[in-house]
């Protein structure tokens, strides 16, 4: 291995640095509008530059025109981009890529500035009008750029502060003490119910090990980690919004991208001077991957994704964009794999299947001056399947069959209703439906955990008829001076899957103490209903109610300079009608869980420019909870204590180097003892001895180093940028799992240095 990565860095060093002398210019173009309306700002000041000395030096500047467009001709190479508008919040644009011959396209939205005491700084961490708590805006540099993640966006997102995952090799987010299915995502405006693949949401609850979006698609993404504003719902804890970038209309163009797992093209093409259509191919080839590298068996996990997206600008007021998506992955788990398997619940010889076609229309319109309308209709089509054998090979365990289409339109405002007052309101109706069929043998001979051990052979279907769910929300942005802004809303959800219309206010506030200095707050009520899977386990689920989650969130930020801050933030979540299983002899679930989660983050970050960045954060995290009022509390299995995460950036010519380093608590788990099944012959079966004792151990600490080495080469008429991101760099064993055998509990761990080798051409 070491050899391998000696021959690598080698090559990276011999490559040639590209042609001597002067290369064709390429071009940074895009829009600048206002936030709110969407209305084209004039006039702006778009500076592309070098940073020296803290101070940005602009090599290039453009002004907008009188639709907001701008243009911009500049040498090859790697800069940093602002915009400047009489009125406005200066805003960063951040790392900004320019190739010879290339049109590269970044949209900036800016936010009103009010003037009277305090002056409101601008730049890179601006916040969301009715988000001033807990998001981040990430562009598609700074999620290329970060080490450890392989260009998969949920390890990305596993680095910011309070959320973490399962473990190195999984890309399920906990975020701040909630499961993998606490998560809403979005992508341009479409609702998605799942956003990773290979997930075993319908097996051990798991989530998935890789994001359904490779890098390359990403315009931007805005994360929340709690206290989001009422225009989101239907989940519990975090709120992902992705929007997919558009084409450019200049001349087609395209990229080139492959590593150790994946390989993709992506595509842009003019349809007219008003239109043009982006589309992105990608192919998992993770499974050869982990032969050649000799990193263990893991099966053949197999997916491929296509991704459509065409605008058209039907007038100055009036823009139109198309978003079609499909997702295809495939499991295969042989039988020589299977007997193999640590865990002897994984012992199954498995084959999986999933498709997934999502297709999204937005009409986007300026009506008036100051109000915006986002009309967006979508209609899901998902169907999943799996077959599970025991290794006689012809012993059948479990079976699904799960097919569900969706059909849904929203509408949403935006609007000025004078200079202190914003409006945002809109709702929405989506129609599911869907055949279910689950199969579950009695684990007997099989499994060695006791209450799964008795569990009687089940299986059911069920159809589920065309089933309306509606919601609208409102909220206002009130600015009441210069230094305090107000922001309430409330949400109103009728649940067609459970009968419920619940109501869920929420609030947030931005009191700047100081022009660099703010004091943020957010609170709100959650709602999440079941799933039509979980529905779908048993007649008796059917009487199952929505889950609720309340959000307490205090913290101050401090703006050092532009581009440095810190923040300390506090939070509370209070959960009630969770959704337990007593038992998992039963596939019935009740709505008598309750718990809490609390903790406390203190982040320091140095955006993306210059020639150094990075982040370090710590999170301190504490929840419990209980299956009924009055039970037993117990840990909660996803939450890490303790978290510290390290990460710097450096970009060193056409050299950069980034590296990760994360130590955190071990997750909880439920130390079993062994007892005997009682029958004839008798089975040592594994138990907890006291309710007390469910999570009141703790795997050993999570540790783990990664590290990121990148050169980028520019020719005449194209870039080449190879990579280098190594995984788990010092060999940390870290523990992910526990199994009983015969001989007592045993734990598992995934394996160490992971070196994943890449690179984009872009032309």
């Amino acid at each position: 291995m070491k050899r391998l990565i000696a021959v690598v860095c080698g090559f990276l060093c011999l490559v040639p640095a590209g042609v001597v002398g002067q290369l064709p210019p390429g071009v940074v173009s895009g829009r600048v509008v206002e936030r709110v309306s969407n209305r084209p700002v004039a006039g702006a000041k778009v500076k592309i530059g070098e940073r020296r000395q803290g101070v940005m030096t602009p090599i290039g500047e453009a002004v907008t025109g009188d639709d907001g467009s701008y243009r911009l001709e500049l040498p090859p190479g790697t800069y940093e981009g602002r915009v400047e508008a009489e009125g406005f919040a200066t805003q960063s644009i951040g790392i900004v890529t320019v190739t010879a011959r290339y049109n590269s396209i970044y949209d900036v939205k800016l936010d009103l500035r009010i003037e009277e005491a305090i002056e409101v700084r601008g730049g890179f961490f601006q916040p969301t009008i009715d988000q001033p708590v807990s998001q981040v805006t990430l562009r598609r540099a700074e999620i290329r750029s970060l080490p450890g993640t392989g260009g998969d966006i949920l390890r990305t997102i596993s680095s910011l502060p309070g959320v973490t995952s399962i473990s190195g090799q999984f890309g399920d987010l906990l975020v701040r003490g909630g499961l993998p299915g606490e998560n809403l995502t979005f992508i341009d405006n479409i609702p998605i119910g799942d956003f990773t693949y290979f997930n075993d949401q319908y097996d051990n609850g798991r989530g998935g090990r890789a994001a359904i979006l490779a890098v390359d698609v990403f315009d931007r993404l805005e994360f929340s980690a709690g206290g989001f504003g009422p225009r989101y719902g239907d989940r519990l804890s975090s709120a992902l919004d992705i929007t997919i970038r558009q084409a450019s209309r200049d001349r087609v163009q395209g990229s080139i991208f492959a590593d150790s797992g994946v390989a993709g093209l992506s595509m842009e093409v003019p349809l007219s001077q008003r239109a043009g259509w982006f589309t992105s191919l990608r192919r998992s080839y993770i499974d050869l991957a982990f032969q050649i590298f000799d990193l263990g068996d893991i099966g053949k996990p197999r997916n491929l994704d296509l991704i459509n997206k065409v605008n058209w600008d039907l007038s100055a007021r009036h823009r139109l964009s198309l978003t079609a998506m499909g997702f295809s992955e495939r499991f295969t788990l042989p039988l020589q794999v299977a007997q193999r398997a640590g865990n002897r619940q994984d012992r199954l010889v498995t084959e999986r299947t999933s498709d997934r076609y999502i297709v999204g229309l937005t009409l986007s319109s300026t009506l008036g001056e100051r109000t915006l309308s986002n009309l967006t209709a979508w209609a899901i089509g998902e169907h999943s399947d799996g077959s599970f054998l025991r290794t006689d090979n012809r012993t059948l365990q479990r079976q699904r069959d799960l097919r569900e289409s969706q059909f849904g339109v929203k509408e949403e405002l935006t609007a000025t209703l004078t200079p202190r007052l914003n409006l945002a309101a809109g709702g929405g109706v989506l129609v599911q439906q869907g055949s279910f069929y689950t199969y579950e043998r009695s684990p007997i001979g099989f499994s060695v955990v006791r209450e799964e051990y008795f569990a009687p052979t089940r299986s059911y279907r069920s159809r589920l008829g065309a089933t309306a769910t509606a919601y609208g929300y409102g909220s206002l942005n009130w600015q009441a001076t210069s230094r305090l802004s107000v922001s309430p809303g409330v949400r109103i959800d009728r649940y067609g899957l459970t009968g419920e219309t619940l109501t869920s206010p929420r609030l947030s506030s931005r009191l700047r103490l100081a022009p660099s200095l703010a004091l943020n707050l957010g609170w709100g009520v959650y709602r999440q209903p079941p799933t039509t899977f979980l529905l779908a386990l048993g007649p008796e689920n059917k009487n199952l109610r929505a889950q609720r989650a309340t959000h307490l969130i205090a913290g101050l930020e401090w703006v050092v300079r532009e581009d440095t801050r810190l923040t300390i933030e506090g939070y509370q979540k209070d959960y009630s009608n969770v959704l337990v299983r007593p038992t998992l002899s039963s596939p019935t679930h009740f709505n008598t869980g309750m718990g809490m989660v609390r903790g406390l983050e203190v982040t320091a970050q140095k955006a993306l420019s210059g020639w150094l960045s990075g982040q370090a954060a710590y999170s301190w995290t504490w929840g419990e909870r209980r299956f009924t009022t009055g039970g037993v509390p117990f840990p909660i299995d996803v939450v890490r204590p303790h978290q510290l995460t390290l990460i710097g950036l450096t970009r060193l010519g056409r050299w950069s180097f980034a590296t990760k380093y994360r130590i955190a608590s071990g997750l909880p788990y439920s130390p079993l003892v062994a007892v005997s099944s009682g029958t004839t012959p008798a089975v040592t079966l594994y138990d907890l001895r006291r309710p007390e004792d469910r999570n009141s151990a703790s795997l050993t600490k999570f540790m783990q180093m990664d590290l990121r080495v990148e050169r980028r080469f520019n020719y005449r008429q194209w870039s080449f940028a190879p990579y280098l991101d190594m995984f788990n760099l010092t060999k940390h064993r870290n523990v992910t799992e526990v199994t009983w055998r015969t001989g007592g509990i045993s734990f598992l761990s995934e394996q160490t240095l992971i070196p994943i080798f890449g690179a984009r051409i872009e032309w």
